[in-house]
């Protein structure tokens, strides 16, 4: 047997693997964790009524700049303070949607004003399809963190399958859904409003206040860190070695037949 005919038979073998190896990796690589973004507070816009925002002294100096951890103070935990992770900010991640948010975590310092009180998350959006209930497609949707514990430690967490929200028209100030005490999962409001997976996470903000009661009593949050989880979206070169990768599969199946 000449060498051309041992060589055509060799790459004749491999080739096909290799395709299916290759498709393999990029399988194994488009299921892969999501991206953690690290946000830096001190690059956010403080909001609220009735209290007061302090850049101070953080975790994240070295990474961030000066003072890069902001501390709100609330008089009363009838007053409101919240930093607003918005969309237009330095490192928010490009393309952040509610369908494909998988996490976020915070490191914060708590100080209540009354046992029990404690920080939580807003996640702002709109609605296009409007089928939420609310009084425009354009109107400004919150979900808004609503459940007996939101801390552990230091850490405030955003589990989609397990954190649970209510839903708030923001433009109009009303609830939705069947008001406060209604409250679903981010996963369980995407599987009820399927147009809800598409839309633009405009900002991921953390507050403090707004109790039913004042306590009288200054109420301190401050946030040191704050991490976004966004599930990883396959590039079209990738796609593309996968499908090179399957088609490889079947030429080699096509020959095992023949």
């Amino acid at each position: 047997m000449s060498t051309k005919s041992l060589k055509f038979r060799f790459f004749k073998q491999i080739l096909p693997s290799s395709a299916a190896a290759v498709a393999l990796l990029c399988l194994i690589g488009m299921t892969s964790p999501a991206r953690a973004v690290v946000l830096c507070p001190n690059a956010t816009t403080p909001g609220g009524f009735g209290g007061t925002s302090t850049n101070v002294s953080g975790p994240l100096d070295g990474t961030c700049g000066p003072n890069s951890a902001v501390q709100l103070i609330i008089p009363t935990n009838a007053d409101y303070g919240k930093l607003q992770f918005n969309s237009g900010m330095t490192g928010y991640p490009a393309g952040l949607t509610l369908g494909n948010l998988s996490g976020l975590s915070a490191n914060v310092d708590f100080t209540p004003g009354v046992t029990g009180d404690q920080p939580y998350y807003l996640l702002a959006f709109t609605d296009s399809s409007n089928s939420l209930g609310q009084a425009s497609a354009t109107d400004q949707i919150l979900m808004i963190e609503f459940q007996p514990s939101t801390l552990s430690g230091n850490t405030l967490a955003v589990d989609p399958n397990a954190t649970l929200f209510n839903l708030y028209d923001n433009t109009v100030g009303s609830y939705l859904q069947g008001g406060q005490s209604h409250t679903n999962t981010l996963s369980g409001w995407r599987s009820t409003f399927s147009s809800l997976d598409n839309e633009s996470l405009q900002g991921v903000w953390i507050a403090e206040g707004l109790a039913g009661g004042s306590s009288g009593v200054p109420e301190t949050l401050t946030i040191n860190s704050l991490s976004v989880d966004q599930k990883t979206v396959p590039e079209p070169a990738t796609l593309a070695l996968v499908g090179l990768g399957l088609a490889g599969i079947g030429f080699s199946r096509r020959n095992r037949a023949n």
